[in-house]
């Protein structure tokens, strides 16, 4: 029953992130204290001028969406996780128009339009692989650390399996390395904030390396450096209204994985892995919030549980979507390797 709490917890806290992050999501704090009244610490509907727009609160988005498609393929293959398992829940995912249409990111898009054999005209001369190094990768990649509990190599192993088809570059994977191996590690026993955060930067550095070996080498920040930064800003945050500020001014908290990864990693430090405080913080810091908010709710959920949450949640996100997480959870739980 403890491992299936924490699994429940990792996938709701996901899918808590982004139906909560929505709303929010292309706005600085100010804008959000603004338009919204104060901080958002609940399910509301999402603006005109947001991607969701015609989402109804509780709604989930891309970020969890995508996840929840990989996880449907790895049940139907009994736990198997290969490129072929990783292809057939992505395109899956792209056969649902409410999904695909208003929320599929630039390369996410083109990575589902090579895989079903469409040609993606572009007037770029040049093949810009460096804009490839998005969060869409890490973003749908906390399954794999789910049926991978305090097993932090397989975590990042699958991890890469999962990434490559949609963003193979040395960035996006080492983003997704991070997420996946703290959602292992927060799946121990004996997790704490400290062991999940070195995790996570063991995923990185581990990532990062296997990255160049694997897939392209790009231009842009390192994600490790970007972690040690953000953890370093939110350890001498004195609360969690600063950590937001500095993280969002230093760190970045938009679609770059240099950005969104190492500041839902700095938010989960900052709310000392809370649950409910990690998701508040993605939510309200700015810029990518669905996507930061997801990230640090699957680590801090997984973590704590699914006791962490308010009541009520788990139902609204199960009627809002037309899912059963709970059946998820159980089938995942029971194909957990070893």
């Amino acid at each position: 029953m403890f491992k299936y709490y924490k699994t429940l917890g990792g996938i709701l806290g996901a899918a808590v992130g982004d139906a909560m992050g929505a709303p929010t999501e292309m706005k600085t704090t100010e804008q959000i204290i603004e338009r919204f009244g104060g901080y958002v610490k609940n399910f509301i509907a999402p603006p005109e001028d947001t991607f969701a727009r015609n989402n109804l609160p509780g709604q989930i988005t891309d970020d969890f969406s995508l996840a929840f498609f990989i996880m449907k393929a790895i049940i139907r293959h009994n736990g198997e996780i290969n490129d072929e398992v990783a292809k057939e829940g992505i395109i899956d995912w792209s056969n649902h128009e409410e999904y695909f249409e208003p929320f599929a990111g630039p390369t996410t898009r083109a990575a589902i339009m090579e895989m079903k054999g469409e040609k993606l005209i572009s007037t770029e001369p040049l093949v810009n692989y460096n804009a490839q190094a998005t969060n869409g990768s890490a973003m749908k990649i906390f399954p794999v650390g789910l049926v991978n509990p305090d097993n932090v190599d397989e975590a990042i192993n699958d991890a890469i399996t999962i990434t490559l088809p949609t963003h193979n570059n040395h960035l996006a994977i080492s983003g997704a390395c991070a997420v996946a191996a703290a959602v292992s590690k927060a799946m121990a026993d004996d997790a704490n904030v400290y062991n999940v955060i070195q995790a996570g930067l063991y995923g990185a550095k581990e990532g990062e390396k296997l990255g160049k070996e694997v897939g392209i080498t790009v231009a842009g920040p390192s994600v490790v450096k970007r972690m040690e930064l953000a953890i370093e800003i939110a350890l001498k945050s004195n609360s969690m209204e600063n950590a937001m500020k500095e993280l969002a001014d230093i760190i970045g908290s938009g679609i770059h994985i240099s950005e969104s990864v190492p500041a839902a990693f700095g938010l989960f430090l900052a709310a000392n892995g809370d649950t409910m405080e990690s998701i508040y913080g993605g939510v309200n810091i700015g810029n990518d919030t669905d996507t930061v908010a997801s990230m640090a709710g699957a680590i801090a959920g997984t973590l704590n549980g699914y006791q962490s949450f308010p009541d009520g949640y788990l139902n609204e996100i199960n009627e809002k979507n037309n899912m059963d997480l709970s059946y998820i959870a159980k089938s995942l739980l029971s194909l957990v390797k070893g």
